[in-house]
């Protein structure tokens, strides 16, 4: 094919997977900006249930933790923070103690100043307050649909990702001199008229964010089809030490933890110094299924997904002995690229500067379908009023 020919090819693909995958990108745009500060908002409109009102000194969340399991024997604590702001709740994430019980919730709020219960919530998407956030993040993630939506959304993705390359391409001049010409593409002509401005937007924004766009793009699709492809292509190229979770858990297990959550929490601490690990203690987990109890480890003692993430320590809840450790530093490759997903695509792995970054890619997202969606659109006129010989041109 000519030089033109293979442009206007291209430019039929760059068109028609902008315009395939235009509306989800546009959800995901704007509903990943808000979700970066997801956990603010949930506390914004819930204060009831993330602030106290007494002033007294926070007790230890493991104590706590302990003492609500004594007074309802009908649920189990699976997670809990270990350091509490001066107002904040104690947020416990609970299941029922029998595997076909019912609470009716599986979050429990608490005073950590006198361990009083001052609200409780059932996780799930929904659009009155409790819920509205999770919403947002379901919506983000697979359009509320499950599997089939996280599917539509993973495709639009992949368009999203050969799309940014195909237009890095479509911004390349055609004849010289290369550099004064490309150079022009990375600038806005504020003067211009308004499609020729939304056009020079389009260009310049891509131009400017494709690297982090890219990124973001990629761990989208991953994330998107973890299980399907990215997985298997970790465990084929740089597969991760086993892990006692490759396998379920074992059924009818009749053990029953016997530790409890402060020694738990002091079995960790004392491992993670011998490991070596000088991070604080963050979050403190048990696993029924599993008969585990766990400590992540961060840099400053809450949760956060900076570099790779947590580091995790197991311990049998009957006996205290390590059986686990996930730490993605000192694990393979594979498995330092299956942790970096998440913090890359939240922007945690940078801290705030990286968080700000993703609210930025996401409203630069939204941007780019409603420019790129205009241009086309005028073009389209453009090409009817022509009876279709500016077809010929690349849109």
């Amino acid at each position: 094919m000519t030089t033109a020919a293979t442009r206007l090819f291209w430019t039929k693909i760059h068109r028609w997977l902008g315009l395939a995958a235009l509306a989800f990108l546009l959800i995901a745009g704007l509903t990943g900006s808000i979700l970066c500060f997801d956990k603010r908002i949930d506390a914004a409109i819930n204060p009831d249930l993330f602030y106290r009102q007494t002033k007294g000194a926070a007790g230890s969340p493991a104590l706590i933790a302990t003492a609500i399991q004594a007074r309802h024997p009908e649920l189990v604590v699976t997670s809990f923070p270990l350091h509490l702001q001066a107002s904040e709740t104690l947020k416990l994430d609970v299941a029922p103690r029998r595997p076909d019980g019912s609470l009716g919730f599986d979050q429990l709020f608490v005073d950590p100043s006198d361990g009083h219960v001052v609200g409780t919530r059932q996780s799930g998407p929904g659009w009155d307050r409790r819920h509205v956030v999770e919403a947002i993040f379901e919506l983000h993630q697979n359009l509320l649909g499950g599997a089939v939506g996280r599917w539509v959304m993973g495709l639009a993705a992949l368009a999203w990702l050969i799309g940014n390359c195909v237009g890095l391409y479509l911004t390349l001049p055609a004849k010289k001199p290369f550099w004064p010409k490309w150079k022009k593409k990375w600038t806005i002509d504020t003067g211009a008229k308004l499609r020729r401005l939304m056009l020079e937007i389009h260009n310049s924004s891509g131009l400017w964010l494709l690297i982090p766009a890219t990124v973001l793009a990629y761990t989208s699709v991953s994330m998107n089809f973890f299980d399907e492809a990215f997985v298997p292509l970790m465990q084929a190229v740089s597969p991760a030490r086993p892990s006692m979770f490759d396998q379920p858990p074992p059924a009818n297990d009749t053990r029953r933890p016997t530790i409890g959550f402060l020694d738990a929490l002091n079995i960790g601490s004392a491992a993670a110094k011998v490991r070596g690990l000088t991070w604080q203690p963050a979050i403190e987990r048990f696993d029924p299924a599993h008969n585990v109890y766990s400590i992540s480890f961060t840099d400053d003692g809450t949760e956060n997904y900076r570099r790779l993430g947590p580091v995790a320590l197991y311990f049998d809840a009957s006996n205290g002995r390590l059986v686990e450790a996930d730490d993605p530093y000192h694990d393979s490759l594979g498995r330092k690229l299956t942790r970096s997903l998440y913090p890359l695509h939240s922007g945690e792995m940078g801290g705030p500067i990286g968080i700000a970054l993703i609210f930025l890619l996401g409203l630069s997202t939204a941007e780019m379908c409603i420019t790129g969606f205009y241009t086309w659109w005028k073009k389209r006129e453009s090409r009817r009023r022509g009876g279709g010989t500016a077809g010929r041109r690349p849109a």
